[in-house]
């Protein structure tokens, strides 16, 4: 079918292994042009809009908001010729491209041994398992992966063709890619199962809602996603924290007209009962009360929204806790003055074409001071430390909802023009979601200036596996003792945070030595 063409889930990075369909731009049957943005993807580490590869009438798959693996379905364009049955037949045919969800699997555990015949060294040979990894009794043997991957896929294992004895997680995926979209493998789901993906019903877990009460209407019966939305709004939508009960419940108490807020519950750990909801729709009414304000405070209900954490929240919260958890860090502050680069940057900026900003000049400090102390340019592998010649620098930009780190490559290498030109069209890029993925991978050093929303200082968190970030306060003039008298100059406060694993204190007071006397003598910055 030559006149349809897939959309898929990109990859962008080694890493990627799914992707969440954020929004789409274009809705269903409309008309789209080659090139055109058609929907906001959503990674662990970047936002990004993804075009049109051709023109033609844009037939959506997917949902905003579903989390589809790399290479997954998420719509079609098709030619406006193409009939409805053209278009569901290229659906229902299509096999998701081979590095979908194998090769994440594959590379999660690169690392492992491959299965062998022979053995190994201090074990019995790999025959041995053939009672452990045979549960059919069919002779055919799974790996693990296998195993994991069919039953996050609801397939049948036994009903697994494989070119060999041994059923590996490729010949899962393929047969999964080769049913029919009304064939889906739940329809051998025992009696009395819930017929549901692991992801529907950790979102049921999430909204408390008791899948044996939603009816599915997925194939064979499946819950979807939106069966279960459907259901906790039908049933007075997630559980408060504060309101203890269950989604049948909710439903009752809506229909009685029952503010469950002023219910007290009679069952465990009080959560309410039908029977306190009946009860509580039968007392007698009580005496009107003087009327509230909508706005007035009820003692011990403190009305509040949840926001659902975005993938780069989820990213963020991650990493971050791993890095607090995991590298020793070690800070170090020192104080700089600023007026001799404030005078030099107004010279500078009134001679150039380019405006350059405070940060821009901290960047082309960074950078020489990295080049003149090369072992601080350093990310810490588990195989050793890793040194880099050019001092690629990662500079914190804030977005609404999270943090993202574009990254100006060999800053040591360039102008201050250069440096201003880059920052500014990194920046847009990056709250316009239109960053590439090898423009925030990679750095060796970051910056996080916080100075423009007024912070005097900071200790910042060390993004790995770099060796350091600087953490920049405001400029703002202090009273100092110059020459044994009082005096008034710009000052800044900075603070090194180092990975002490890879930087002793010593190596890190140098780069600030270096860092200290490129701002305070900026001639060097400018030539």
């Amino acid at each position: 079918m030559a006149n349809i063409k897939a959309i898929i889930m990109p990859k962008w990075g080694l890493e990627m292994v799914e992707g969440t369909l954020a929004k789409w731009h274009v809705a269903e049957g409309q008309p789209v042009d080659q090139g055109q943005p058609i929907m906001d993807v959503e990674t662990e580490k970047i936002a990004n809009e993804v075009e049109a590869d051709v023109g033609g009438v844009l037939r959506r798959v997917a949902d905003e908001g579903a989390v589809v693996p790399v290479g997954g379905l998420l719509g079609v364009i098709a030619a406006k010729d193409a009939s409805e049955g053209d278009v569901q037949n290229f659906i229902k045919s299509y096999r998701s491209e081979a590095f979908g969800r194998v090769e994440a699997l594959e590379a999660k555990a690169a690392d492992e041994p491959a299965p062998s015949s022979a053995g190994s060294y201090g074990s019995a040979p790999v025959a041995a398992e053939s009672s452990e990894d045979d549960e059919s009794g069919s002779g055919k043997r799974a790996s693990p992966r296998a195993r994991k991957l069919a039953e996050s896929l609801g397939v049948d294992i036994n009903k697994v063709p494989s070119d060999g004895n041994r059923i590996s997680d490729r010949d899962v995926q393929a047969y999964f890619d080769s049913l029919p979209k009304d064939a889906a493998p739940a329809e051998d789901a025992p009696a009395g199962k819930v017929r549901a993906t692991p992801r529907v019903k950790m979102l049921a877990k999430k909204l408390g809602v008791d899948l044996a009460e939603v009816t599915g209407s997925g194939n064979n019966g499946r819950i979807t996603e939106g069966d279960v939305k459907a259901y906790a709004d039908e049933t007075g939508g997630p559980l408060n924290e504060d309101v203890r009960s269950t989604p049948a419940v909710r439903k009752l108490a809506k229909e009685l007209g029952v503010d469950l807020a002023r219910v007290q519950g009679s069952g465990r750990n009080g959560r309410i009962t039908k029977e306190d909801v009946e009860a509580a729709a039968s007392a007698p009414k009580a005496a009107p009360a003087a009327a509230v304000a909508p706005s007035a405070y009820v003692p011990g209900v403190n009305p509040h929204t949840v926001e659902a954490l975005n993938s780069m929240r989820k990213t963020i919260a991650r990493r971050l806790t791993e890095a607090k958890q995991n590298i020793p860090h070690i800070y170090l502050t020192v104080d700089v003055e600023l007026d001799r680069l404030l005078a030099r940057r107004q010279k500078y900026n009134a001679a150039n074409d380019v405006k350059a900003s405070v940060n821009d000049f901290i960047i082309k400090a960074s950078g020489l001071a990295l080049k003149h102390v090369p072992k601080m340019n350093v990310q810490y592998h588990d195989d050793g430390l890793h040194f880099f010649k050019h001092a690629d620098i990662s500079m914190a930009v804030s977005l609404e909802g999270g943090l993202i780190t574009p990254i100006i490559r060999a800053a040591d290498m360039k102008t201050v023009a250069e440096i201003a030109v880059e920052t500014k069209d990194l920046a847009a890029r990056a709250r316009a979601g239109k960053l590439k993925m090898d423009e925030i991978q990679g750095g060796t050093f970051s910056i996080s200036n916080m100075g423009m929303l007024g912070i005097k200082s900071f200790d910042a968190v060390i993004n790995p596996p770099q060796g350091a970030i600087l953490a920049v306060g405001k400029g703002e003039e202090r009273i100092i003792a110059r020459n044994g008298s009082p005096a008034v100059a710009t000052m800044m406060t900075v603070t090194l945070s180092c990975d002490h694993r890879a930087i002793d204190g010593a190596l890190g007071a140098r780069f600030l030595e270096v860092f200290k006397e490129l701002c305070e003598e900026p001639l060097a910055l400018v030539l």
